[in-house]
């Protein structure tokens, strides 16, 4: 439906009114709502406009758009001495639960991943406090020091890079790099097997092109990265889900059943190592019989592989191996990234295509044409002087540190009836609330006071998780984070 900016008004006070979005309470950015209800940016400001004039909304500077405190100006009890201002509610509050409380709009009514994106976008655009719902590491905990030395080096001596138009399917000699460090893991590709992109999403979105077309179903894990679920979603695939366990990854038994009752079935994208949001490693056992699979039923692999070079390794010394390893037919599109390992403002991936390089190779070229060259050189030099190695070894360090401490946050300050699901090696938690408790209603009410993280509901193309959370804990740990956990377990007890 097309809206006119006084539908679109009138539907917006109406959720003003019934309490779905509170008195106080940040509304969606201009294009953050433009998108989630598929208008014209002009069309929302207009709306804007006309829910201020009847004031209903504020317009804060370089804030946003907030609701106004309508019942007061209604009732013109605007001079009264309110409560929050008394000196027993001088503290920060947290938000007092209505007792039939509506689920948001969004939740509702607009159920496609999209929109449920556009919902974390709006919520976490804004500046956070306790930034937690990004998969990254605090920025110190990167080599950006030495990324810095070597960048400043590299301009100096060659500033003639910054005005060279980029050509070919990445840098010589960073491919050669990656050729090294991918032998270690026993995955033999030349540099003319490897294609450096933009970031590991866009590896995966040409590598589903690369496999198949609109309409052609894709089997994803349960739960999976809800960035993959919104590439195969605007690339009009469908995603058909398989039951991923914490300690096995991804049920083969479940796939087999899948893959021969379902037609219509091209690639199966999966996450071996260090799955998202589980953490999970599956067996080398089950490697094997995933690649037998696919063989058995003729479909592409798509293993991404970005977090396995920071997993915590329990198990084993050495970093596991990539499904890739076992590989002899080419039936893998192997994609990784240094977003998580190394460098996440270079957006830096990469993908070897296998059979299907080729028409890897083409996509990239239609897509983006070619991956900027000067990043891949100071990675290079980066990865060539061994500092890497102990970089990943400290990261991991820090990381695996972070476990217990926050853990013990969750049995402290969280209700009964919290599951820690997994500690996914110092990353994130994956949490189970109470079954009563919807993670996206918590996330409008941490987001008011300067906390996100990313709800269950994300990670799935269905309805289910809505009870389960992401949280991130990769930054250093002290009283600051403690905090943060304590305010999110408060907010859980008020959700009760």
């Amino acid at each position: 439906m097309q809206y006119s900016y006084r539908q679109l008004a009138e539907q917006v006070a109406q959720s003003i009114q019934t309490s779905q979005y509170h008195i106080g309470e940040r509304l969606p950015s201009v294009r953050s709502f433009a998108m989630l209800h598929g208008v014209s940016v002009s069309t929302v400001i207009r709306c804007y406009r006309y829910l201020e004039g009847q004031g209903l909304v504020e317009a804060r500077a370089k804030s946003g758009i907030f609701v106004s405190d309508w019942k007061m100006r209604q009732s013109g009890r605007s001079g009264m001495n309110l409560q929050r201002h008394s000196k027993q509610h001088s503290q920060q509050q947290l938000p007092q639960r209505d007792q039939d409380e509506p689920r948001p709009v969004a939740y509702d009514k607009l159920r496609s991943l999209q929109h449920r994106m556009s919902e974390l976008y709006s919520l976490t655009e804004q500046p956070l406090h306790w930034g937690l719902h990004l998969a990254s590491a605090a920025p110190e905990w990167y080599p950006t020091t030495e990324l810095a030395k070597i960048a400043q080096r590299l301009l100096r001596q060659q500033p003639e890079m910054l005005g060279a138009y980029p050509t070919g399917s990445g840098l010589p000699a960073f491919k050669d790099q990656l050729v090294q460090w991918l032998a270690t893991l026993s995955v033999d590709v030349q540099p003319a097997d490897l294609l450096v992109t933009n970031g590991s999403t866009e590896a995966l979105s040409i590598a589903l092109r690369a496999v198949a077309q609109a309409g052609d179903a894709i089997v994803v894990e349960s739960p999976v990265y809800f960035g993959l679920l919104q590439v195969i979603e605007n690339l009009g695939m469908r995603a058909i889900a398989v039951p991923c366990t914490e300690d096995q990854g991804m049920s083969i038994e479940a796939l087999e059943y899948v893959l021969d009752h379902q037609s219509g079935i091209k690639a199966i994208v999966v996450m071996p190592n260090f799955q998202n949001p589980l953490g999970c490693c599956m067996p080398e056992k089950n490697k094997k019989r995933l690649l037998r699979l696919a063989e058995q039923f003729d479909v592409g692999i798509i293993e991404d592989d970005v977090f396995a070079d920071v997993s915590p390794f329990s198990s084993r010394i050495e970093r596991p191996q990539p499904l890739k390893a076992w590989d002899k037919h080419g039936r893998v599109i192997y994609c990784g990234s240094c977003s998580k390992s190394m460098a996440p403002a270079f957006r830096i991936g990469w993908v070897a295509g296998g059979r299907f390089h080729a028409r890897v190779a083409a996509l990239k070229l239609s897509h983006s044409l070619v991956t900027p060259l000067f990043e891949q050189a100071v990675l290079a030099e980066f990865m060539q002087s061994g500092a890497m190695h102990s970089h990943l070894r400290k990261l991991r360090e820090r990381l695996t540190s972070n476990v217990p401490l926050a853990v013990n946050a969750v049995k402290t300050y969280f209700p009964l009836g919290t599951q820690l699901i997994s500690g996914a090696g110092g990353w994130w938690l994956w949490l189970a609330l109470p079954e009563q408790v919807d993670t996206l209603i918590l996330l409008r009410r941490s987001v008011a006071l300067g906390l996100s993280f990313t709800p269950g509901v994300l990670f799935s193309n269905a309805d289910k998780f809505s009870h389960y959370l992401r949280l991130n804990i990769a930054r250093p740990w002290g009283r600051d984070m403690e905090r943060g956990l304590k305010l999110l377990g408060e907010l859980t007890y008020e959700l009760l």
